[in-house]
């Protein structure tokens, strides 16, 4: 009965094991329920890999050779955004670093990456303005991207009421001079839901529980 006790447990503790990735000599991994770890990349120039809800895919950014990308704040080196199956197969390049004369659409680098609920769309921010980034979207079916909103620190709300609705700290400015770094809710199509505060803790232990 005790060895059956421990079987059991043993298989419990196998089964709750998360999925997970990771980064080892610049390629992505990823870890399975069973514990299991297979190689996604061999390119030794990957990094901030992301898993989607679902399991299935996963996002990552690739190191390239080229000039540095000017940005309102610092030049940066290009990289490019990439997602692949967790067996490794199907890689597709979803989007290239990119210069421009206007900020929001200035592409420097991608930081912060968030999947949709659905794993459809995959959010980031690019360094953009001297004091914020800049918020954008890919959607992972199509290749399409665009810009949303000015903002750093994103992060997408898992579940509930304001389920894939995104949390962004940003640099506004008070009616008579200063300036404070808020967090706001908005929504994925960028119209505001409404101020969070200084910072999230009350916000996540409210809605952001999945």
């Amino acid at each position: 009965m005790k060895r059956l006790l421990l079987i059991l447990c043993c298989a419990f503790a196998v089964s709750a094991v998360a999925q997970t990735v990771s980064v080892k000599d610049g390629n992505i991994q990823f870890t399975d329920k069973a514990g299991t770890t297979i190689a996604l990349t061999s390119s030794g120039r990957d990094s901030g890999p992301v898993l989607a809800p679902d399991g299935k895919w996963v996002g990552f950014v690739r190191k390239v050779e080229g000039k540095k990308i000017a940005t309102g704040s610092d030049e940066m080196d290009p990289t490019e955004l990439w997602q692949v199956r967790v067996d490794g197969k199907e890689p597709a390049l979803l989007l290239r670093c990119r210069e421009s004369q206007k900020p929001e659409s200035v592409i420097a680098a991608f930081e912060t990456l968030q999947f949709s609920t659905d794993g459809k769309l995959l959010y980031f921010v690019t360094p953009a303005w001297a004091t914020s980034g800049a918020v954008h979207v890919v959607d992972t079916t199509n290749r399409k991207e665009r810009y949303l909103f000015a903002g750093n620190n994103l992060k997408l709300v898992p579940s509930g009421e304001y389920k894939d609705c995104l949390l962004v700290q940003q640099h506004r400015y008070f009616v008579g001079g200063g300036s404070y770094d808020w967090f706001w809710l908005l929504r994925p199509d960028g119209k505001e839901v409404g101020p969070v505060g200084e910072d999230t803790e009350t916000f996540e232990a409210t809605y952001g529980k999945e």
